[in-house]
């Protein structure tokens, strides 16, 4: 076998010439292995003479072979070569000459390649971005309070209804023969569509029966149908009008500002007054949107590296390869790949450019980094829900089951990566940090 490669820029052509002693020792090794499993008409397995064997499958198994040769000889001159090859390998359609599988015993393939180029990145404290600091002010300090006090409120039967409360009881539809009822249905008054239809239920106690017309007072039919236990469609039970029984009555009171408070948050004695809860709040959220900040930071400098680093790319194989990766996929069209593909060229620019400051740098991800990430993930994950403060063991059992999705393994180290770029950059280059509001910052993401 012979490999010759035409140099000819980025995009350059693999003639592989592929002669019958590469090719001729496995194919007879495979022809023999056919003839003694085949079942062939008027032979037993084994006894079929070597002819026919050949005239039946002798072309199918040269194609084969022939195909996996090909197949290990681009990958191991691709390896062995260093190649920094984009894409893969396409066929060259003008080289290519035309392959008999009958009669030619020698064969040459042709292929394009496309390499990447040569670039250089070179950043120092020269080189000056923004650091977008968010800061919690006292509007997100108080909102965190209420989302708290609200959270770890509580719930105890009253007697006499205020507006608010959830309100248990039986329903009976009104003026009609055979009612429909239900009993033990749920009516959260804060949802009560209008202050008039609120009206109907102010001052009622435990045991009272009133009379309403659910369509009017919650209108929702999503909230009807689950209130009434009964199919949307069924309109002549949703809109009709009910007596309710009153059966008991629920008042939600949230939590005082008090050590129990402090307490469930932030673990027993983190914090001990309303000063310092209201710090750790501030502190814990400054911490959370801390890495919006930082990425903010990668897409600035992405920005101004991808625009001032000048390289040239095989653009028309890139297309090639493109739709030829994609031409079995029916949602993705040429017209949609070439009007998208400015975005992928981007992509692909920050790619070579972010590949080349890693390798350069010797930027690597390990082991750790991944479990640290998944852990990390994971306590992101228990903040949404409100809880500040997950066990090790939760951490632990469930950044575990992170890592075993393949998927998610591999977005945790994206994540890393670009963390340890992130680090990277701010030590190498000047940075002016610039104090933001989440509002603020936010807004800077907002289409103009």
């Amino acid at each position: 076998m012979n490999i010759i490669q035409e140099q000819n820029g980025l995009t350059q052509v693999l003639k592989i010439q592929v002669e019958a002693e590469d090719y001729a020792p496995k194919v007879e090794s495979t022809l023999k292995d056919y003839r003694k499993k085949a079942k062939i008409d008027g032979f037993r397995p084994g006894t079929a003479p070597m002819g026919m064997v050949k005239k039946m499958y002798g072309k199918y198994v040269l194609v084969e072979e022939v195909n996996k040769l090909l197949s290990d000889a681009l990958n191991n001159h691709i390896t062995d070569n260093k190649l920094p090859v984009l894409g893969e390998p396409l066929p060259n359609i003008e080289q290519q000459k035309a392959i008999n599988w009958e009669t030619d015993t020698e064969f040459e393939f042709c292929f394009d390649i496309a390499l990447a180029p040569e670039i250089s990145v070179e950043l120092s404290k020269k080189n000056k971005f923004d650091y977008y600091k968010i800061v919690a002010d006292d509007a997100i300090v108080n909102e965190q309070i209420e989302q708290f006090t609200a959270r770890y409120g509580t719930q105890s039967s009253v007697d006499t209804i205020e507006g608010t409360e959830l309100v248990r009881g039986n329903f009976k539809q009104l003026g009609v023969e055979n009612p429909y009822t239900r009993e033990g249905a749920s009516l959260l008054l804060s949802k009560v569509a209008t202050e008039s239809e609120l009206q109907v239920f102010k001052n009622a106690t435990k045991g009272d029966t009133i009379e309403f017309n659910p369509k009017k007072a919650f209108e929702n039919d999503v909230e009807l149908s689950s209130m009434l236990a009964v199919d949307k469609d069924k309109t002549d039970i949703l809109y009709a009008d009910y007596s309710f029984e009153i059966t008991d009555i629920l008042r939600f009171t949230k939590s005082p500002v008090d050590q129990t408070l402090f307490d469930k948050v932030f673990g027993e004695g983190v914090v001990t007054s309303e000063a310092e809860f209201k710090d750790k709040i501030r502190a814990d959220f400054e911490m959370r949107v801390a890495p919006n900040s930082d990425y903010k930071l990668l897409l600035d400098i992405k920005k101004k590296l991808v625009e001032s680093i000048k390289f040239d790319l095989p653009e028309e194989f890139l297309k090639r390869w493109l739709l030829e990766t994609n031409k079995n996929n029916d949602k993705i069209t040429p017209e949609q790949i070439e009007s998208e593909f400015p975005l992928f060229l981007e992509d692909l620019r920050w790619q070579l450019i972010s590949g080349k400051i890693i390798k350069d740098n010797a930027i690597q991800i390990t082991e750790e980094d991944v479990r640290n990430g998944a852990k990390e993930y994971t306590r992101m994950q228990f903040a949404q829900f409100g809880m500040m403060n997950p066990s090790d063991e939760d951490l632990e059992h469930w950044s575990k089951e992170i890592i075993k999705n393949r998927d998610q393994a591999n977005r945790i180290v994206e994540q890393e990566q670009d963390k340890k770029l992130i680090a990277f950059f701010k030590e190498t280059v000047k940075l002016n940090e610039v104090e933001k509001t989440i509002e603020e910052f936010n807004a800077m993401f907002e289409k103009k």
